[in-house]
């Protein structure tokens, strides 16, 4: 199976769940910390591009527990799904060079 390239939310996203579970504001978070508070995604920006990345078989969700200080709603857990980990290792290969020259130029 052909390896998707990665789009910049995608790349973050898939970068913030990478070897963990996490639900949509914790990646919000996530991503916020990675990027050192340079790049916000919004809550409709991550679902829109949670739900392609998973048609693209990048991405896994599963549903978590009701929780009684959520009045019994429950949250989707999102991880990384194989072909999403080997799309983010082929674009750190790509990218990986490249951003060294560009920081190497610049400084």
């Amino acid at each position: 199976m052909r390896v998707p390239r990665l789009n910049e939310t995608e790349i973050l996203i898939a970068s913030t769940i990478s070897g963990k579970e996490l639900y949509g504001l914790e990646i919000v978070d996530e991503v916020l910390a990675l990027t050192r508070g340079k790049r916000r995604i919004s809550l409709g920006g991550l679902y829109t591009t949670l739900h392609r990345m998973e048609r693209k078989k990048l991405v896994t969700s599963r549903w978590g527990e009701a929780v009684d200080d959520r009045r019994g709603a429950r949250r989707r857990y999102y991880k990384i799904a194989g072909l999403g980990a080997r799309a983010l290792s082929e674009t750190e290969t790509i990218l990986g060079p490249a951003l060294r020259l560009v920081h190497g130029l610049s400084g």
